[in-house]
């Protein structure tokens, strides 16, 4: 049965007093021609990540991003899985990265991780994959077409009681709880999920845009972000009538959002 986007975004919309549409994510060879394009920068300082772009997805347009993505952060390409990770990165998260005299450090690092040994560790626990297509697309749920593309994934950018709501549901018919993503705010919301498909059957949602400070100051302060694979998503469509958020508990909930 063909799955008509529009409804089950505007459900999830109306029924969590959601700020923001569903985002849906995808791979494809052939991408949608109404897009945005981000501004290009000549300066590497000013180079946008992911998460800064989604701003525009937010506000309802389409994100595509692909290999011949020139300006765009390296690691968010690695999230992506459109390039290998860089060489050092470790001393990046962590420390700086050295330069050729002892004790010298030529670039200062995020200092997420205590020493480059501990952050090599963390990243060799980010389950990268390769880009299965030359383009991922970034747009709202309810202007995917599902006779041309099937997402992936769905990303929900949320406050706590959003959150609860969509917690609570995703939970409903399943012991495969939701997890906190380890990795960047990128990872959180696409590597790691990703993964989730195809390792965990149903995948579990993944909660983001708590460990990565950076990325951070691209959203509100009240904001994170809650992934789910598409398919869950639908799973959880088809249980909102005999969950909770037919009583009142809930209602209290949606009456001060």
């Amino acid at each position: 049965m063909t799955i008509d986007n529009k409804e089950l975004a505007q459900k999830f919309k109306t029924i969590f007093k959601l700020d923001y549409p569903p985002i849906a994510f995808f791979y494809t060879d052939n991408p949608p021609t109404e897009v945005f394009n981000p501004k290009r920068t000549k300066s590497i300082k000013n180079i946008p990540c992911i998460i800064q772009l989604l701003n525009g997805v937010k506000s309802g347009k389409a994100l595509v991003l692909g290999k011949s993505s020139r300006n765009l952060c390296p690691g968010g390409l690695a999230y992506l899985g459109f390039r290998k990770i860089m060489q050092g990165l470790e001393n990046f998260l962590s420390t700086g990265v050295p330069g050729p005299n002892e004790g010298e450090i030529i670039m200062e690092g995020e200092r997420f991780a205590k020493t480059p040994e501990l952050a090599k560790q963390f990243l060799d626990k980010i389950p990268f994959r390769k880009s299965p297509a030359d383009y991922v697309v970034f747009m709202p749920l309810d202007r995917v077409n599902p006779e041309q593309y099937e997402p992936e994934l769905v990303i929900f950018y949320v406050k706590n009681d959003h959150l609860a709501g969509l917690n609570q549901l995703a939970n409903f018919d399943t012991l495969n709880r939701t997890i906190l993503g380890i990795g960047s705010a990128c990872s959180t919301i696409i590597t790691e999920p990703l993964a989730e498909i195809e390792k965990n059957d149903p995948p579990r949602p993944v909660l983001g845009l708590l460990s990565d400070i950076l990325a951070r100051r691209h959203v509100k302060s009240d904001e994170v972000s809650f992934t789910v694979a598409y398919k869950k998503l639908i799973q959880m469509y088809n249980n909102i009538e005999e969950s909770f958020l037919k009583l009142e508990a809930w209602n209290t909930i949606y009456n001060r959002i």
